[in-house]
């Protein structure tokens, strides 16, 4: 059983879908030409060089016009763009035309009209002796160029000809004619239409010459554009495989049309005005025998006092001889040329008749019929009355509307014998009481909308795009219960965007352990629906899809909704049913969020987006793997060595949905709906920055919990192989680039918090030691660096990084340092431990040779101690004894008697050199050296390396002078009688004195002799 009963859930037959929508309008029946016929709105113009105004009109008034031809402008033009339904709205004026008895109608159609037929249509009619010659000049002509190939180098030979004699001109500008004369000389288009080598681009299948001689033999396909044939400035955007084997003046004006759009322009227009006549050429007859032939019949017809209609489909197909064509039909019987009248319709292209109908044919034009509305105009069409036409026909079959028409009744509506007519009508809607199922007026205006290239309403594309598609293909699927389909959904899909793309949503449509169904009801929903999220549709619907309701879900009556281009018609019961107050719009989501949306849906995601997910993403990750980029957060020692960068990188190890997938450590597929919640719901809470504020947040939470865990786990185990884990070489890797970072005086290494000693292992290398002055400590320092040719502290970094960072597989570059693992050996005091069995064979001789030369320092602290004086009984800070040097050095200066060998200034600027802690820094270090055997390693390494030498360096300089100046004062002052005041000076400098010999020697014990630190 079905919802219909014993009958097929579908109420028509594939079969008949191809037989009644066809892909052009003379391809079908009478009967169903006529049975499913729409009246489309044209739009009546009276001014034919004007492209705007008009009044709107339908095929009647066409046919009322055609009919009251005035003789002196015979000629109606249906414009339109492709598809729009010019050959339709023709063959419907053939089929409802009066014709007396003395019209000759001749019916031009659109396709498999070949040349020869066109003029055999024309000869048909002529009864004349001339008509005869006529006859067997086509069928000989024609005949002579019947093979395709053939006719295709002919063409190309012509083309070459005619440009190079008639292509250069002197009536443009300067520019022009300069050009004209190039590319009609030999060396330009004749070159190039003659070379061998481009001879294969110039007449492939789907170049202008061999469509167009396609067309002269076979006649136009359903399959080719409805613009006349000819080259565009693409066709000349010439490149070959190797043009190296062109000749060099065919390479030469190939790669001059290459790098110039206005010269293929020009090239393109000078090869269409030579096609007629190639084509008279080639075949043998052209634009004046058609235009003969015309006459001849005009005249003969004119003798039988008889007239000619002309209804032509495409004007396009007279490409070559249209030049005839309009000769002929614009030549007004006169006195002289006694032409039976001609009336002619023919439907052409807006932007051919603009550009390429002469001024004649405008003289000639009665009215002009043009299918492209006004923008905005609003008329009573309604497309979905248009769709009922065909869908009735559909049920009815093609072969009972045959039946119909011979027997002159009309096709019925198949709905009125359907056992669930009403309950069909009312779920899915219907117009003039024909059913739109299995679409609904929301369905069919997504599908319409989705196909249609600019918004406006083109019938070929809601035939052969819309329907044929749904009732031939899904036919099978929904008696199959497999409806609506994937390919519903991906033919339909550009129109329904930002319809139910959220996840979320759609995970609240699923049925558990069913994906198939719940993917069904997600497209029911989505495209039968209001749009206003989950939610049960009436009962009909589900039952005809065999879809059944979630219980969790309300059911929201579906209200039809005007349809694009005009009114719905409704019957009665439609117009008195209450229409429910529309619901507030929802609250837009964070354009984060609806990036993601959009990107599940189409594919599309801006770089931007991009990048802003891998981030959020990057930093979750990040945050559960526990490690820093930056070894630490400053990355000092990253600086000039990108093999060492950190990375756990956003851009490289993240992808989303591209060809990296398979690469990428998070690949994110938007294919994988928990891939796409989670990525949402981070989105989400970014924007917020609570899952508070996240719609369903703590579900989501969870769901990005356990997501996010498990890619970290998975950039784990890919970037830090199990093996490398419990390395026992690592803690003492650790202990050992800590000793080398105090032997250098990095003074991070020294401080108690592991995350200062981590920055310490990798930190630059500070000033080392003075080789003059420590030349024991510079070299032991060398040591711990090493060579160029072997870099033993860069040595011990990269093994310690291949232990202790994340990097890409077994062996690849490190990218992120394991910051909790590395802080771990800090704190494990490993530095006693000998090296692990396993560590490769040139660390461990690194490693033991740091631990031996940090257990020998004696040497260092003989070089030391003779540079530290003891300072104990200096009387007081160097400042003060000074200030009081330089004080007497004043006085004495005042009164004369200061002696030539001391420079004051030179005193006083020593002294202003001495920091206020230098004598405080040597004093602490040598009392800490004369310590020795109660310091623990590291306070030894910090007392040896921590820099005091300058410090002795400036008091040493301020001695020397001051003991210079003291010595001299002494002499000066013995040297002359005593007196009281002099007694007093005296006394004063006997106490500098031996302050200043008490400094002295200090101050030379920590120098040195040279007085340098």
């Amino acid at each position: 059983m079905t919802w219909r009963g014993d009958l097929p859930v579908a109420c028509w037959t594939a079969s008949d879908a191809l037989a009644i929508i066809p892909v052009e309008a003379e391809s079908t029946s009478d009967g169903v030409f006529l049975a499913t016929h729409t009246s489309i709105p044209i739009v009546q113009r009276d001014q034919v060089d004007s492209a705007i105004g008009g009044t709107i009109v339908d095929e009647h008034d066409l046919l009322r016009a055609v009919q009251e031809l005035p003789a002196d402008q015979p000629i109606i033009p249906v414009l339109g763009k492709s598809g729009t339904g010019k050959s339709h709205l023709v063959r419907w004026l053939r089929a409802n035309l009066e014709t007396e008895d003395s019209t000759r109608l001749i019916f031009v159609p659109k396709h498999r009209m070949s040349l020869r037929g066109i003029l055999e249509l024309v000869l048909q009619h002529a009864t004349s002796e001339r008509a005869e010659e006529l006859r067997a000049k086509v069928a000989t002509a024609v005949d002579a160029a019947s093979d395709e190939a053939e006719a295709r180098l002919r063409l190309r030979g012509a083309l070459a000809v005619l440009v190079e004699t008639r292509g250069a001109r002197k009536d443009g500008t300067a520019e022009e004619n300069e050009l004209r004369d190039y590319l009609a000389s030999p060396t330009g288009l004749p070159a190039l239409l003659g070379d061998p080598v481009f001879r294969g681009r110039l007449l492939a299948d789907n170049s202008p010459i061999a469509r167009l001689v396609r067309e002269k033999l076979s006649g136009k396909g359903t399959e080719d554009k409805e613009d006349a044939f000819g080259f565009s400035a693409a066709d000349l955007n010439l490149s070959v495989d190797d043009v190296s084997k062109a000749g060099a003046d065919a390479a030469s004006v190939a790669g001059a049309l290459t790098s110039d759009a206005s010269l293929r322009d020009l090239a393109a227009k000078m090869l269409n005005e030579q096609l007629g006549p190639a084509v008279s050429e080639v075949f043998g007859i052209g634009g004046d025998d058609l235009k003969q032939l015309l006459v001849e019949l005009r005249l003969d017809l004119r003798q039988q006092n008889l007239e000619l209609l002309l209804l032509i489909e495409d004007f396009s197909i007279f490409q070559g001889i249209q030049g005839g064509l309009i000769d002929a039909i614009t030549l007004i019987p006169t006195a002289e040329v006694d032409l039976c009248p001609m009336r002619v319709v023919m439907a052409v292209t807006t932007g051919y008749f603009v550009n390429q109908m002469p001024e004649t044919v405008y003289t000639r034009t009665y009215k002009v019929f043009d299918l492209e509305l006004p923008a905005g105009e609003d008329v009573a069409f309604n497309p979905a009355e248009f769709a009922a036409r065909y869908l009735n026909a559909v049920r009815v079959g093609s072969s009972a509307i045959d039946e119909l028409h011979k027997a002159g009744d009309s096709v019925p509506n198949h709905c009125l014998q359907c056992p669930v007519q009403e309950k069909c009508h009312q779920a899915f809607g219907q117009v003039n009481d024909i059913g739109l199922f299995p679409f609904n007026m929301t369905a069919l205006n997504l599908a319409m909308r989705s196909q249609s290239r600019d918004g406006g309403f083109i019938a070929r594309d809601v035939l052969t795009r819309v329907l044929r598609p749904v009732l031939h293909r899904d036919q099978f699927e929904l008696n199959e219960g497999r409806f609506p389909s994937a390919g519903f959904e991906n033919d339909f899909r550009a129109g329904a965007l930002d319809i139910l793309d959220n996840i979320e949503d759609q995970v609240r449509l699923r049925t558990p352990g069913d994906p198939d169904l719940s993917e069904r009801r997600v497209r029911m929903v989505r495209f039968w629906g209001p749009g206003k999220g989950p939610q049960n549709l009436d009962p009909t619907i589900h039952d005809a899809f065999d879809i059944p309701p979630l219980e969790k879900l309300t059911t929201v009556p579906v209200v039809p909704p005007r349809p694009p281009g005009g009114r719905a018609d409704h019957d009665e019961r439609d117009s008195k049913a209450a229409t429910p107050p529309p619901p507030p719009p929802p609250a837009q989501d964070p354009p984060l969020v609806r990036a993601v949306d959009r990107w599940r849906a189409t594919g599309d995601l801006n770089q931007t987006d991009r990048n802003h997910l891998r981030n959020i993403v990057h930093a979750a990750v990040t945050a559960c793997l526990g490690f820093e980029d930056g070894y630490g957060g400053d990355g000092y020692w990253t600086s000039g060595k990108r093999e060492l960068a950190p990375s756990f990188d956003a851009k490289d190890s993240i992808a989303l949905d591209d060809n990296r997938l398979q690469q990428a450590l998070i690949p994110i597929d938007r294919s994988n709906d928990e891939d796409v919640r989670v990525l949402r719901a981070l989105a989400w809470v970014n924007e917020e920055g609570s899952w508070v504020s996240v719609p369903n947040g703590e579900a989501l939470q969870r769901l990005c919990v356990e997501r996010i865990q498990s890619w970290a786990a998975h950039v784990s185990a890919s970037l830090l192989p199990e093996d490398q884990r419990d390395n026992p070489e690592l803690a003492r890797l650790t202990q050992a680039l800590l000793a080398v970072s105090k032997a250098l005086g990095i003074a991070d290494a020294y401080k108690p918090d592991a995350l200062s000693q981590v920055k310490a292992i990798f930190a630059s290398q500070t000033k080392l030691a003075d080789p003059t002055v420590r030349p024991q400590l510079r070299r032991w320092q060398d040591r711990f660096i090493g060579t160029e040719l072997k870099p033993e502290r860069e040595l011990l970094q990269q093994r310690l990084l291949r232990l202790a960072s994340y990097s890409q597989g077994t062996g690849g570059k490190p990218l992120a340092l394991d910051l909790p693992r590395l802080l771990r050996a800090v704190r494990d005091n490993a530095s006693d431990a000998t090296c692990p069995e396993q560590t490769l064979g040139f660390i461990a001789p690194i490693v033991d040779g740091i631990q031996s030369r940090i257990a020998v320092l004696d040497p260092l602290l003989s070089e030391a101690l003779e540079l530290i004086p003891d300072v104990s009984d200096l009387g007081g800070e160097v400042a003060e004894v000074a200030k009081a040097l330089n004080t007497f050095v004043t006085e004495r200066s005042h009164v004369g008697e200061l002696p030539a060998s001391i420079d004051g200034n030179a005193l006083a600027s020593a002294a202003r050199a001495i920091k206020s802690s230098d004598l405080k820094r040597v004093q602490d270090v040598g009392q800490a050296l004369r310590t020795w055997d109660t310091l623990t390693t590291d306070e030894r390494l910090r007392r040896l390396t921590s820099g005091w030498e300058g410090s002795a360096a400036r008091v040493r300089n301020w001695h020397n002078q001051a003991l210079a100046a003291v010595a001299a004062l002494e002499q000066k002052l013995t040297a002359g009688p005593t007196s009281e005041a002099q007694r007093e000076h005296d006394e004063a400098l006997k106490r500098l004195v031996a302050g200043l010999e008490t400094a002295s020697r200090e101050i030379a014990s920590v120098t040195g002799p040279e007085g340098v630190a």
